[in-house]
């Protein structure tokens, strides 16, 4: 909808910030419940980089690099999608950078955000 809007700015810092719950959420496994979490894994995941999330799962970072070295369009993706800033939230996103992010996040076979739903 902020696409269709022409919402640029949000539409590119939403599309970043559904990537990061998104990994959040494949990290959020490693803790049971009734666990008592290592704080120093709990205090690394309270970043909003993507690939530093993405590394705290050795297992999901390991098979996703493999998919990315057998599917060209996935390293592409990756390599779009991997420099989101959630302060560009502040600036202004032109139209192009906003829609090549969310394809890139979205593509029905190649996209990030689809490889994550497909392996979590």
């Amino acid at each position: 909808m902020l696409l269709e809007s022409g919402l640029w700015t949000g539409a590119y810092y939403m599309t970043g910030l559904a990537i990061e719950c998104a990994l959040k959420s494949c990290l959020a496994r490693a803790v049971k419940e009734h666990d008592f979490p290592d704080k120093q894994f709990v205090n690394k995941m309270y970043v909003h980089k993507l690939e530093d999330l993405f590394e705290l799962d050795a297992a999901l970072w390991k098979a996703f690099q493999t998919d990315r070295k057998m599917d060209g369009k996935l390293e592409v993706n990756w390599k779009t999608v991997r420099s989101w800033d959630n302060e560009r939230r502040y600036d202004t996103v032109e139209e192009l950078e906003a829609r090549d992010f969310y394809e890139a996040s979205t593509e029905s076979v190649s996209g990030v955000m689809e490889w994550i739903r497909g392996n979590w």
